[in-house]
């Protein structure tokens, strides 16, 4: 029974290129493939088909036919030119597909993420290198870890944390965490977040030791009112082991995680994921100057984020009744 209204497959191409090279007639390869002869003509005659030396080569064929077929079915994203510049400023400055069509939404524009995914990898492939991740490789995380014992004097754990900090109902608590640099390099980052508005703070250590760690935190911290500091989240890194004297020169109140629960300061986390998109495992923090990391905290402190509806963080924190200290 002859075939209609699909579309000659690869193996039928192949088949097809045989015959011709036989000098089959068309009525007979027609015959043979069970199409219609005017199916068998319209390949021969169409510009995507590849002939060499009168023969037809059915694999080239092929491989012309899809490539068109994909380019003639491809949808043209993004026609508004108005929505183009504002999804390409907002890939120059890394942001997520997600937060640019969140940013837009607020601006009246409706555009999925997923269509600046597309506009990305379909055509748009110079951008490819400010989506946020370019290779989506997930470690398995191991259930199953010898726990060390703490050396952190007076550890209060996160459980007894208030729960307003645990509903990020107020600004002022905060979580901290540390990047370390390449295999040989003493120095890291410290970087501080408040759970509420994101706002962050980031400072080089040039050594990894708690004393460092202390000050430059009671540092970072001291930019706000410290009547506005409610609390501290760490880790149970020994470079923390200090925190009772960053709890005296802040009057405030610090809590600790269950050991390998990265999770319970995933905002910390996510900030760290952020930081190394720029600076990348491996990184000699010696060699990042500090106007690089002031450019950094920057960035993140005006970057919209999707879970303060698209605000920045600097505007999160303006609608807060917690002035900058002078």
């Amino acid at each position: 029974m002859t075939k209609k209204y699909t579309h000659l497959s690869s193996k039928e191409r192949e088949l097809m290129s045989v015959l011709h090279a036989k000098q089959t007639s068309i009525s007979e390869i027609a015959r043979i493939l069970k199409r219609s002869k005017s199916t068998i003509c319209r390949e021969l005659h169409r510009k995507t088909s590849v002939f060499y030396r009168g023969i037809y080569l059915g694999e080239s064929s092929q491989k012309m036919y899809s490539r068109n077929w994909k380019n003639v079915h491809k949808r043209n994203r993004l026609k508004n030119n108005t929505i183009k510049e504002l999804v390409i400023f907002g890939l120059k400055h890394h942001w997520a597909p997600e937060i640019i069509a969140g940013r837009l939404k607020r601006r009246g524009f409706n555009i999925s993420y997923e269509a600046i995914y597309q506009f990305v990898y379909n055509g748009q492939r110079q951008f490819v290198e400010y989506l946020p991740r370019k290779h989506k490789a997930r470690k398995k995380i191991c259930q199953y870890r010898k726990r060390k014992k703490s050396n952190i004097p007076n550890r209060v754990d996160i459980d007894l944390r208030p729960q307003a900090a645990n509903d990020r109902r107020e600004f002022g608590h905060f979580e901290v965490d540390t990047i370390v640099s390449c295999k040989g390099s003493k120095s890291a980052l410290l970087v501080v977040v408040d759970r509420k508005t994101r706002h962050t703070k980031i400072r080089k250590l040039t050594r990894k030791t708690s004393f460092q760690a202390s000050l430059f935190l009671v540092s970072a911290l001291s930019e706000y009112l410290i009547s506005n500091i409610h609390s501290i989240t760490y880790d149970n890194g020994c470079k923390f082991a200090g925190h009772e004297f960053v709890n005296t020169e802040l009057n405030t109140v610090s809590f600790f995680c269950k050991p390998y629960h990265v999770w319970e300061k995933g905002t910390v986390e996510n900030i760290n994921g952020l930081i190394r998109r720029f600076f990348p495992k491996k990184t000699d923090f010696d060699k990042i100057s500090d106007v690089e990391i002031q450019f950094m905290e920057d960035w993140i402190n005006s970057k919209p984020f999707k879970v303060l509806d698209f605000r920045t963080p600097n505007e999160a924190l303006s609608d807060e009744i917690v002035p900058l200290a002078c």
